[in-house]
């Protein structure tokens, strides 16, 4: 083996690494902070990026109840909210997707489209609120849509095998072109 081929096989060692962590920062705009506030309820919590009440959080609670939301279908209503002068109540409508990583629907109350999504490994689906020039980024658990259904990782195992196939399929490909030259 030739030490080109030797660089080039562990060039793919340090690259789908950091590839892989790249796109997966630029993926999501969850919080594991914001949703551990709120893990294992309906509650909403809430960031003011822009609008007059930015920057600012709080949580708003509902009525919802796990019982109801575990069939992937939920209408609840805001019953108060941690900060009174950043965020109010409404009443939502959501329904989560046959893959289980989307949750769209509405507030009802003022009629604004929602669409919350998560990642691998997030515990919360995220999305934005947004009504004229007020954007706010919202944050509900994920654990009571889903029954007995863990939240979907691929945890460093799978991220190891994925990274393994990449090399190998990339090895491959060189492989094949070297071959295609003589």
């Amino acid at each position: 083996m030739k030490n080109c081929e030797r660089k080039n096989r562990w060039s793919w060692l340090i690259v789908v690494p950091f590839l892989l962590s790249s796109f997966a920062a630029q993926a999501s705009e969850y919080n594991a902070a914001h949703c551990a506030l709120v893990a294992n309820t309906l509650n909403f919590h809430w960031e003011a990026v822009s609008g007059p009440n930015a920057p600012c959080t709080g949580i708003e609670f509902t009525n919802g109840t796990i019982a109801d939301a575990t069939d992937g279908e939920i209408s609840m209503s805001g019953t108060s909210v941690s900060n009174s002068s950043c965020i109010g109540t409404a009443s939502y409508t959501l329904t989560l997707s046959p893959d289980g990583t989307t949750l769209s629907g509405f507030d009802t109350k003022d009629n604004v489209p929602m669409t919350l999504t998560r990642g691998p490994g997030e515990n919360c689906f995220v999305g934005h609120w947004v009504l004229g020039e007020q954007d706010y980024l919202g944050h509900i658990a994920a654990k009571p849509f889903f029954s007995s259904v863990a939240v979907p990782s691929l945890g460093a195992a799978g991220l190891l095998l994925l990274a393994g196939f990449l090399i190998i399929a990339g090895n491959i490909a060189l492989y094949s072109r070297r071959r295609n030259r003589t």
